[in-house]
């Protein structure tokens, strides 16, 4: 898996190479962290375009997706008004790619780490060396898996390694011999009460945690107890003691273990006589290499050839395919921003819907035409910042536009309608173009009452406003609650319990 996350991150930096020589114009996008990744993000969008999206569109094209792009350069049309939507939809993909590439790169570096340092944390070294602890260290265990061809077929067997330390003297020996016997009887019986009422397979362990020797079980019957402890009582009709020897074997030395137990052997398959013939080989190879560095495990058995490999504990895939998942979600993400941002428009224009009104029924009262109050607000919203420009002052600034290249009258007004989009503005526009085409001589006072609906209205929305506050802070007011009642009981419980 390592090359595959190496793979994916020379891709990214091919792309932002390839994106820097080319000297590909990034639009002006604030895109944060992602933004080290908009111009390879320019350059993939051109190539998809060019390449793939316009054959998916000819040959597979559905009325749905149509209609979800429509409704989607609807909305951003809305956001940005004034700019082409193709351009905005074009910034848009830019932007999720972008921050697609991001993910990318974050989760291989992230996976290319995990993987490297459970490899430095791995036993096997060399394809077939383990590295001994010091003097009276721990041992050093391994989940192995061999590789061993049988019949023309490889297969992997799983084997757990246990390196001891270097060696101990034999009075130490001796000493730790002392201890682990009277630990032994406990092991040994495995799920068992006692040592003469065996009906569970015992646990005829090769080694004990702890201590250096390796145990070799010897039973006198072997029809009732086999070398993996597995008792066979189905015939029997009374109970049979047999002895059990251990050859705890250390170095050169020996002792032993004598025990009474039921045991019962059975024929061995292949791939217990493989396991078995495994670990008897890394014992040997273990007592031949016992004063060395290292352990030089067994290159063949008598069943073949092995290669030997670790389990290694790589949650680099779960990662990636996480990063994956995330990447799938942020197309959905980004389109719910949009809906948010359209809310909040919405939310903004019918606060500001009062002011607006007032400030025309203002200017008409004082004796100028809808054109020329229309064209004053437009003329004042240019004259500030674009980063002070409310989502008002950008459709006025537009009305004024049309109005002074030549659009008719109502038709300016109708599309300012439009394009604000609530219930409002496009009664507010209607109002208006219903009174040139009609005529009427009380529209001051038709505006004047429209107003006062708007102030009420906007009562009513900062009432509701304050609604939501309380309810938001509900939560942390219960959280609190909650605080308060902890620190309140626990010390009372701490005092009746004493």
């Amino acid at each position: 898996m390592i090359y595959i996350y190496i793979i994916i991150l020379a891709i990214l930096i091919i792309l932002w190479i390839t994106a820097k020589i080319s000297g590909t114009k990034c639009p002006v996008t604030d895109t944060g962290y992602s933004r080290v990744f908009l111009a390879p993000a320019v350059l993939v969008h051109m190539w998809g375009n060019r390449m793939v999206l316009q054959r998916i569109r000819w040959r597979y094209g559905s009325g749905k997706r149509i209609l979800k792009n429509r409704k989607l350069l609807s909305d951003l049309q809305t956001l940005y008004p004034g700019e082409m939507p193709d351009k905005r939809m074009e910034i848009f993909r830019i932007e999720i790619i972008s921050t697609i590439m991001l993910l990318a790169a974050v989760g291989s570096l992230i996976c290319l780490a995990v993987s490297l340092l459970s490899a430095d944390q791995a036993v096997l070294k060399d394809g077939d060396v383990i590295y001994r602890n010091t003097y009276g260290s721990m041992d050093v265990e391994a989940d192995l898996s061999a590789g061993i061809t049988v019949d023309d077929e490889e297969k992997d067997y799983p084997v757990n390694v246990i390196v001891p330390a270097r060696v101990y003297s034999y009075d130490e020996a001796d000493a730790l011999f002392e201890d682990m016997s009277s630990e032994i009887d406990t092991i040994l019986l495995g799920e068992n009460d006692r040592a003469d009422h065996i009906l569970h397979p015992v646990s005829m362990v090769r080694s004990v945690e702890g201590y250096p020797f390796s145990i070799g079980w010897e039973c006198s019957n072997y029809e009732l107890l086999d070398y993996d402890g597995i008792v066979h009582n189905e015939e029997l009709e009374e109970p049979v003691l047999v002895t059990l020897t251990g050859d705890c074997s250390y170095r050169h030395d020996h002792w032993y273990l004598v025990r009474d137990l039921l045991v019962c052997p059975r024929e061995l398959t292949t791939d217990e006589a493989i396991a078995e013939e495994l670990m008897e080989a890394v014992a040997e190879a273990d007592l031949r290499s016992e004063s060395e560095e290292i352990v030089q495990l067994p290159r063949s058995i008598s069943f073949g050839n092995i290669n030997w490999s670790e389990k290694a504990d790589d949650i680099g895939p779960l990662i990636l395919m996480g990063v994956a998942i995330v990447c799938l979600m942020l197309i959905p993400f980004k389109e719910s921003e949009i809906n948010s941002a359209l809310k909040k428009r919405s939310r903004q224009l019918l606060i500001e819907y009062p002011a607006f009104v007032s400030q025309l029924t203002l200017y008409m009262g004082a004796g100028m035409s809808v054109r020329n109050c229309l064209l004053k607000l437009g003329h004042r919203a240019s004259d500030l910042r674009a980063s002070d420009r409310t989502s008002l002052d950008k459709e006025l600034l537009i009305t004024a536009h049309e109005l002074e290249v030549g659009i008719s009258e109502s038709d300016a007004i109708e599309h300012f309608g439009k394009r604000c989009g609530t219930r409002e503005y496009m009664r507010f526009s209607a109002l208006l173009i219903q009174n040139m085409k009609k005529g009427s001589t009380d529209l001051i006072g038709m505006l004047k009452e429209e107003s006062e609906d708007a102030f009420t209205l906007r009562k009513n929305e900062a009432r509701k406003l304050g609604e939501e506050a309380s309810t938001k802070l509900l939560l942390p007011m219960v959280m609190m609650l909650t605080v308060v009642m902890i620190i309140i009981m626990v010390p009372a419980y701490m005092s009746f319990s004493s």
